[in-house]
């Protein structure tokens, strides 16, 4: 619960300071390269922590005002399988985030893991 909050909170420091995307995954690699226990630790922190940015992010932008482009944006989406919805929007953006966010956090364990069994193997 620790990771999460850590990582939540400098990824959503560094998306207001900065207009880079890319920290939800740059954060759970530092992360699973530094302080993860196992692959599936480091994968549900990135996980966990820029799922969670990234659907809070969404769910502000509709409650302040963004209601007109979000609906417009799930009828475009939704056109094709007879769905209009922004729920569907919002699991969508989630999606966008928590699969490339997970992928680094395992990515960052596995990196430490082989660095440190080359430098014991020497």
């Amino acid at each position: 619960m620790k990771g999460v909050a850590l990582c939540l909170a400098i990824m959503l420091m560094l998306q207001l300071l900065t207009p880079f995307w890319w920290w939800i995954m740059l954060v759970p690699l530092g992360f699973g390269m530094w302080a993860a226990r196992s692959v599936w630790h480091g994968m549900g922190v990135g996980m966990v922590s820029a799922g969670s940015l990234w659907l809070g992010a969404s769910l502000y932008n509709w409650l302040s005002s963004g209601q007109f482009i979000a609906d417009r944006v799930a009828a475009m989406l939704g056109a094709g399988l007879g769905l209009n919805s922004v729920v569907l929007l919002f699991v969508l953006t989630a999606l966008v985030a928590v699969v490339p966010a997970g992928l680094a956090g395992a990515t960052g364990y596995w990196y430490r893991y082989l660095f440190l069994t080359a430098m014991k193997s020497r």
